[in-house]
């Protein structure tokens, strides 16, 4: 796969991620609803912490295994099985139960890093990314960095567009008609990318 091509892939994947609501994107929408637009700023830094935090050691680990193809495929597996997990999750979610526990006050730096650690797809989305396009793009340390800059600007980004237009997309997740149904679509679809995953198998090095 030649660099341009994995570019390509790469921000389709991310553009997939992002549009099916995670997480981090219904934090920040019901966050900001609760304590205003600027509550969101330490948290979504925590986010970024956590979420390269977790880039790094994943990228760092699949760099290590070099051409060790066992190794990646038992890693590519796991980078699936989150996924599928996450597709059903999403599909079976219902958008009535969204909430932000916040007994304690605003949700802060520390929460949004702590969150990315038990965030089933963001570990899918980032082991699939690394595993499939640290080499084309670079290899080695300078691939991880290109994904890392790529995905925090997409996702930061992405996250200051949910705390702004998250009071108008809550009205439509919370609606009991068209809610269930946002929900199911966007499991379908992490279904899809998943079934696409599984047709392209892992990186194999010969």
């Amino acid at each position: 796969m030649d660099a341009t091509t994995a570019l390509l892939q790469l921000l389709l994947l991310l553009a997939l991620g992002l549009v099916t609501p995670g997480p981090n994107a219904l934090t920040c929408f019901a966050h900001s609803g609760m304590f205003g637009k600027k509550s969101n700023i330490p948290l979504i830094t925590g986010m970024v912490v956590g979420f390269v935090t977790i880039e790094l050691a994943v990228g760092f680990l699949v760099d290590s295994l070099g051409d060790n193809n066992t190794a990646l495929l038992v890693l590519h597996w796991i980078g699936l099985s989150f996924l599928a997990t996450m597709a059903v999750v999403m599909y079976r979610f219902d958008p009535s139960t969204i909430k932000v526990t916040t007994d304690g006050g605003k949700l802060g730096f520390r929460t949004g890093v702590l969150m990315q650690f038990v965030n089933g797809k963001e570990w899918a989305f980032i082991i699939l990314m690394m595993s499939q396009f640290i080499t084309p793009l670079g290899g080695g340390f300078v691939g991880i960095a290109v994904i890392i800059s790529i995905t925090v600007t997409l996702c930061v980004s992405a996250m200051i567009a949910w705390t702004f237009f998250g009071n108008l997309l809550s009205d439509m997740f919370s609606d009991e008609n068209k809610g269930p149904w946002i929900f199911k679509i966007c499991g379908v679809l992490l279904l899809i990318l998943g079934i696409l995953f599984l047709i392209r198998g892992p990186p194999i090095f010969e």
